[in-house]
């Protein structure tokens, strides 16, 4: 979940009986800095509304749908918050991933200690027993799920998975997938699985990178004992390469700002100008990921890591030796 961009929804959506269509609110989020498409918002709109935290209401009698934040909920114009609301903002605090910017931190815990201040100090039964967030609230739960139940009833699945193919990415549909696995990996949840029917390795892939996953009426396939060595040993000469916070400079109608070329799971997004935005991503430090961002060196700057972006820097100082 950007938190960011899901606290500017909510603080713009104005309060009943009053409304705002999506294309109103997009608007007002691009003026904001927030360069997203009208597909995104409608579906950050939808979780938020299926979520049922944030008095978020939806009016499905007229095209576009009209979209406000119950009166009730936010306690009318009172100044004094309301014991719903002080709820919420302690919620909403237990709520935020560890990949949430810390000034957007900040102001939601400054809103959380006034919450707590109106409850007098006593945090409600239900919210001290709440699950504590894991990965999972900074991705499709909804795709975890499909995925866990799979790996539960030993069932095969179709999915589409995001490949990068003679430098270009697409998204490639698979008849036939065999998840065994869900694991952490330096802060990203991974996917293990097996392609097809006779395909003898095993693979891992970022959960974030699957998508259209579908539960078919078929018995998945066992990797054996010697599969699950070769991932493993796999797995673990990756693991020499850490977990790192990547923040890239790109142009704004950029493939990789447009989301067409991914370089991990991305945690934030902020305009700079009128032509170019910066991109922080979770991601894994690989030669891969180097290779990636040195094709596009002549339009992407890499900000962080400096190791990182020595690294490209190097490979341009020799590729201009070459040339020169």
């Amino acid at each position: 979940m950007n938190s960011r961009r899901h606290l500017s929804i909510l603080e713009l959506v104005p309060i009943a009986p009053s409304s705002i269509s999506t294309q109103q609110l997009q608007q007002q989020l691009i003026e904001r800095g927030f360069d997203l498409s009208t597909r995104m918002l409608q579906r950050d709109l939808q979780s938020l509304y299926d979520q049922g935290y944030f008095g978020l209401e939806k009016d499905t009698r007229s095209i576009p749908y009209g979209w406000s934040i119950n009166a009730q909920w936010r306690g009318s114009n009172s100044k004094v918050m309301s014991t719903e609301v002080a709820e919420h903002y302690l919620l909403l605090e237990q709520l935020l991933p560890q990949s949430v910017p810390s000034d957007v931190k900040r102001s939601v815990h400054i809103k959380a200690e006034q919450a707590l201040k109106r409850l007098n100090g006593h945090v409600p039964d239900w919210l001290a027993t709440f699950p504590k967030p894991s990965l999972k609230v900074n991705i499709d739960t909804q795709l975890v799920e499909q995925i866990e139940h799979a790996i539960k009833y030993k069932r095969a699945v179709s999915a589409e998975l995001y490949r990068v193919l003679y430098d270009e990415a697409h998204w490639l549909k698979f008849a036939e997938l065999s998840f065994y696995n869900i694991v952490e990996q330096g802060g990203v949840l991974m996917a293990q699985f097996m392609v097809g029917t006779l395909h003898d390795k095993c693979y891992q892939m970022p959960v974030y990178r699957i998508r259209n996953v579908h539960i078919l009426q078929k018995t998945r396939r066992e990797p054996s004992t010697e599969q699950l060595k070769s991932l493993r040993s796999a797995i673990n000469k990756g693991m020499k390469q850490e977990a790192i916070e990547l923040i890239v400079k790109v142009p704004i109608h950029s493939a990789v700002n447009q989301g067409f070329i991914e370089l991990g799971e991305l945690t934030d997004k902020q305009k700079i100008d009128d032509k170019n935005v910066l991109l922080t991503y979770q991601t894994i430090n690989t030669e891969q990921l180097t290779d990636e961002l040195f094709k596009c060196a002549h339009w992407l700057e890499v900000i962080k890591p400096e190791k990182l972006r020595q690294r490209i820097v190097s490979k341009l100082k020799a590729a201009t030796t070459n040339y020169l």
